[in-house]
C-alpha cells in the first residue's frame, strides 16, 4: 500500500534538504467534522502521552480529588510529561503522600530528570535514578491513588483488566467517540496500556476536552492551562505554548512524533503525527499548523519563534542549517 503521508518538516544543511519528515494532520470539530487534513486523517496512531489528560480523568473518576484533598497542581502533574525538576518531584510525592501510597509502588520505571541541571544535581546525590523522576510518574501516582480509593490491588494497577485501567478505557472511548472494541492497545514506555485510534479521533478528543461541561474533564483542562510548568517544565514546548497563549490553547505532546492541541475559542482539536517517529522537530510542524489555523496572535508567535524555525547546530553549537515547516493545507469554514 503506498505511503499517504505528506511532507511536514524539512531539515536542511548547507542549503540541501537532508531529511524530510512525512506525517499526518487532522483538525476536527467536537461534532466530528474534519476542518483540515494532510496525509491520512484516519491513520491509526498511538496517543502515547497525549492520552494523559484522559488517563487523569479516568483516575479522578474514582473520587480521589475529594477523598485525598487534591489541588489543581496534582491534576496537572497527573496529566504531565514532566522534566523531573524539583517542583515536579515535590508535587508527585505530595500526591502519593495524600493517598498514603509508598513511592516504591510506582511501576513507571526510573530515569534521570529530563531537565539536565536537575539531572546533574541528582547524579551527585545518588548512583541510580528514582522512579519519581520519570516523566510519567504523576500519571502513575494518580492511577495508584485511584486504585487505593477503589480498594483495588496496587501491585497490578497497570494490568489491562484492573479497575483503574477499565475506567480509563471508558474515558478514551467516550472522548474519541470510538467504540471500545475498535480501540487497539499497546504498552507505553512507562508500562501503562496506551490506546491507538484514527488521528481524527485524537483530534476530536481534544476538541471535546476544551468544550465539555462535565466537571472532572473541565478541572483537568483548567489545571493544565493554569499550571503549564507542571505539564512539562523549563523550555518545554507544551509549557511555553500554554504560557504564551495564557491557556487559550491546551497542548499535550507524546512520544514518536505525536502531538495534540485544542483551541478554546474555536473548539477545534488538532492532532499531528510524524511518520518517522522522531519527535525532535514535531513542534515545527505544530507551530506551522497553528499559524495556518490563525490560532496564534502576533505577540504569541514571536514568543514561540524558537520552536517555529529552529537553527540546526552541531556538537560545538555552530549553526550548520535550519529546520523549517513544509506543510500546506486548506481550512474548511465552520
Amino acid at each position: 500500500m503506498p505511503n499517504s503521508a505528506a511532507p511536514l518538516v524539512s531539515v536542511e544543511r548547507g542549503g540541501v534538504a537532508e531529511a524530510i519528515h512525512l506525517g499526518h494532520l487532522a483538525v476536527v470539530a467536537a461534532d466530528g467534522g474534519i476542518r483540515a487534513s494532510l496525509g491520512d486523517p484516519d491513520h491509526l496512531t498511538y496517543f502515547r502521552s497525549c492520552a494523559k489528560p484522559f488517563q487523569a480523568i479516568g483516575s479522578l473518576g474514582t473520587g480521589i480529588a475529594s477523598r485525598f484533598d487534591l489541588r489543581a497542581e496534582h491534576l496537572a502533574i497527573m496529566s504531565a510529561s514532566h522534566n523531573g525538576e524539583p517542583r515536579h518531584v515535590e508535587i508527585v510525592r505530595d500526591l502519593l503522600a495524600r493517598a498514603a501510597v509508598p513511592e516504591s509502588a510506582l511501576q513507571c520505571g526510573a530515569h534521570w530528570p529530563i531537565h539536565e541541571p536537575s539531572a546533574v544535581v541528582a547524579r551527585r546525590q545518588m548512583t541510580e535514578p528514582l522512579s519519581v523522576f520519570n516523566n510519567c510518574s504523576g500519571k502513575h501516582a494518580g492511577m495508584l491513588a485511584a486504585a487505593k480509593a477503589l480498594d483495588a490491588p496496587l501491585e497490578t494497577y497497570l494490568e489491562p483488566d484492573h479497575p483503574v485501567q477499565r475506567r480509563i478505557r471508558d474515558v478514551i472511548a467516550a472522548f474519541t467517540k470510538s467504540p471500545a472494541p475498535t480501540i487497539r492497545y499497546g504498552i507505553d514506555g512507562c508500562s501503562a496500556p496506551n490506546p491507538a485510534v484514527p488521528l481524527v479521533a485524537m483530534a476530536r478528543s481534544f476538541g471535546l476536552l476544551v468544550q465539555t461541561k462535565e466537571e472532572t474533564p473541565r478541572a483537568v483542562a483548567t489545571a493544565m492551562t493554569e499550571h503549564p510548568f507542571l505539564v512539562g517544565g523549563t523550555d518545554r514546548f507544551d509549557t511555553r505554548l500554554m504560557e504564551a497563549t495564557s491557556g487559550r490553547l491546551l497542548a499535550k505532546g507524546g512520544a514518536a512524533g505525536a502531538h495534540c492541541t485544542a483551541d478554546r475559542e474555536s473548539g477545534l482539536g488538532l492532532a499531528i503525527k510524524l511518520d518517522s517517529g522522531d519527535g525532535t522537530w514535531t513542534a515545527v510542524a505544530v507551530m506551522a499548523a497553528l499559524d495556518r489555523l490563525g490560532w496564534l496572535k502576533p505577540g504569541e508567535r514571536e514568543a514561540l519563534s524558537a520552536f517555529a524555525r529552529p537553527t540546526l547546530r552541531n556538537h560545538r553549537r555552530v549553526a550548520v542549517g535550519i529546520v523549517r515547516p513544509v506543510l500546506q493545507f486548506a481550512v474548511t469554514a465552520m
